[in-house]
């Protein structure tokens, strides 16, 4: 299929058939157009002179869009570019003029009147102008579908670098928060183990299938929403099997989550920051709120905690809350993926608030 917009990188005979066919287009559009400016000669005796004036078209066009173009262009020296084509068509004109009065005349099947006329006429007549702006629109024109040719190829690499680039940043930071949700949890696995404390085995498990999620299931740049959240799920039974009943906590999901995607492990760093930050000495006084909205258009989720007090052994203040990379690298994610598409606001006052909004377009 010849597409406009296929770039080859060998000469195919695919490629080569597109030009064959290009320039047979050219040959007999030219004839067809002398046919009819000028009484002398039949279609058949102007394809015959067109078929020796071809090889000059052929040289100029190809020695532009192959060497010149890919010069000049790389740098944007399109004045010097342009000029080398005029210079370039205004001696293809000078060797046209030259076939018309040494060759053309006697070795063509055209009428001696016409003939006797290129003959007589001076060398440099107000044709060569013609000649030169004709080779200056056949070029330009094959010039001009090469730059777009090129253009296109160079937006596809650009599109290629970016999508490779956005990869492996992506990738980079999924895991770079493995290790950091690893880290906390295994420490506190390692506290309810030196007190043989019972929920150690129900942590192992939750653990167990929160690290198949991140191994397994969170390879996509996007996932399902309902993935996503049955591990947010076990993530909060987690953490309270290290609390207790003690800890409020309140989790609700609201929406329909079917054929909606979201980035892994972007939630759970959220839920993470508020169990790290939220529960105070006094798990009384503590509280942890929790809700997702899915609606046709946007997925809001929401989390919300209460601040430890400076007397009750936190710092409660806004660096501490923002301490670690986990937050750092949702927003990098999230700037990625969504470009403007989604809003995160985080505020700290009496309680500290994230609110994530991602609109589905």
């Amino acid at each position: 299929m010849f597409l406009f917009s296929k770039v080859y990188e060998k000469w195919t005979w695919e490629r080569i058939s597109r030009h064959v066919l290009y320039w047979c287009g050219w040959w007999g559009f030219y004839a067809l157009v002398n046919t009819n400016s000028y009484s002398d000669g039949s279609y058949a005796d102007w394809l015959l002179v067109e078929l020796f004036v071809l090889p000059v078209k052929l040289t100029i066009t190809y020695f532009v869009i192959y060497y010149l173009l890919p010069r000049f262009s790389a740098k944007r020296r399109y004045f010097s570019l342009l000029f080398l084509t005029l210079t370039l068509c205004f001696l293809g004109a000078m060797i046209l003029r030259t076939m018309e009065i040494c060759s053309l005349h006697s070795w063509l099947l055209l009428s001696g009147e016409l003939c006797c006329a290129w003959g007589k006429a001076p060398f440099f007549v107000y044709k060569m102008v013609y000649k030169a702006l004709d080779l200056l629109f056949v070029v330009s024109l094959v010039a001009i579908i090469k730059f777009i040719q090129q253009q296109i190829a160079y937006e596809r690499k650009t599109k290629n670098l970016l999508t490779q680039k956005l990869e492996t940043e992506l990738q980079f930071l999924k895991h770079q928060l493995q290790p950091h949700f690893l880290f906390n949890t295994l420490n506190n696995l390692y506290g309810l183990i030196l007190t043989k404390n019972q929920k150690a085995g129900d942590m192992v498990v939750k653990l167990s299938e929160i690290m198949s999620y991140m191994l397994y299931e969170s390879n996509e740049t996007l996932v399902p929403i309902e993935d996503e959240l049955a591990n947010l799920k076990n993530y909060i039974a987690l953490e309270k099997i290290r609390y207790g009943d003690e800890l409020q906590v309140d989790y609700r999901v609201t929406g329909e989550t079917k054929d909606k995607k979201i980035p892994p492990l972007v939630l759970i760093s959220f839920v993470e920051n508020a169990f790290k930050h939220g529960p105070s000495s006094n798990l009384e006084t503590s509280w942890i709120r929790i809700s997702t909205e899915i609606t046709e258009k946007r997925f809001l989720f929401i989390v919300e905690n209460s601040l430890s007090l400076p007397n009750q052994g936190g710092e409660g203040n806004r660096s501490q809350v923002n301490s670690g990379i986990g937050l750092n690298n949702v927003r990098k994610r999230l700037d990625l993926i969504y470009g403007s598409d989604y809003g995160l606001q985080i505020s700290q006052g009496e309680t500290y608030l994230i609110e994530l909004s991602i609109n589905y377009t």
